[in-house]
């Protein structure tokens, strides 16, 4: 058998197995910098708990810093910032202007400066008036809520204990009543009381008149005058303490109406 002729090597001076080698080694870096490039997947964070339950912790202070936190403290509650409910950023914009004269940079006080500084300051002198202790204030509101005592607009305070019958006299009328008068801590005040006294309804004190209006003939009642319901400051009796709270226990026998 005749064996087939092989086939005859390529001559030296041919360049395509260099051009095929080349072409191959091109191929496997481009591969290689598209992998490269392919970005990676990004880790999957660990879940974070809603902003509602997340406490941030507190800061630890030095011993030495620990006096300036505090002082820093006492002042924004001396002032009632976090009374005013101020936003995330006006507390910041404060903060930074703070900050910018402490850093000899202040700001500039300006006409909506200045509103804001007396709107600030009027809002927090009027929470601190209202914490104030106030003897009257404290008195009534015992009356309202333990004495079962209910209140006119006028800032009257009454308790009717025998109702009476008939109608109520009005301011025209005149009436013959009783009362007698006594302060706060029960003590008697003997000059301020009377006893079936005939008198003209707008010539009693301002609280009595208009307490004896809610009463019926054979009525009988207990009213509480705020200072301003009893005497004005120039006709105050000498022995009585100025600005105490009065009480009367008023009957109301007859009523003669105007004609």
């Amino acid at each position: 058998m005749k064996k087939s002729p092989a086939a005859p090597p390529p001559s030296v001076g041919s360049p395509w197995p260099l051009v095929a080698w080349l072409s191959l080694a091109a191929n496997a870096v481009l591969v290689a910098w598209l992998v490269a490039r392919v970005p990676k997947p990004a880790a999957v964070p660990p879940p974070v708990a809603p902003a509602s339950a997340v406490t941030a912790p507190a800061p630890i202070w030095s011993r030495e810093l620990a006096p300036y936190a505090a002082l820093g403290s006492f002042m924004a509650e001396n002032n009632r910032i976090a009374d005013l409910k101020w936003s995330a950023a006006q507390f910041a914009a404060f903060q930074e202007g703070f900050r910018a004269s402490y850093e000899g940079r202040g700001l500039p006080l300006d006409e909506a400066a200045a509103k804001l500084r007396d709107e600030t300051s009027a809002r927090v002198q009027a929470m601190v008036q209202t914490e104030q202790p106030d003897p009257v204030r404290d008195y009534f509101r015992f009356l309202r809520e333990k004495e079962g005592v209910r209140q006119t607009p006028s800032g009257l305070h009454y308790r009717i204990t025998d109702e009476g019958t008939g109608v109520p006299p009005t301011a025209a009328d005149t009436v013959v009543i009783s009362y007698a008068a006594r302060l706060p801590d029960g003590k008697a005040v003997p000059a301020l009381g009377r006893a079936r006294v005939k008198v003209a309804v707008r010539d009693l004190l301002p609280g009595l008149a208009e307490g004896v209006q809610l009463l019926k003939v054979g009525g009988k009642g207990l009213l509480y005058l705020p200072p301003a319901l009893a005497f004005r400051d120039a006709d105050w009796p000498a022995e009585l303490p100025r600005g105490i709270p009065l009480g009367f226990y008023v009957e109301l026998h007859d009523i003669n109406p105007a004609r």
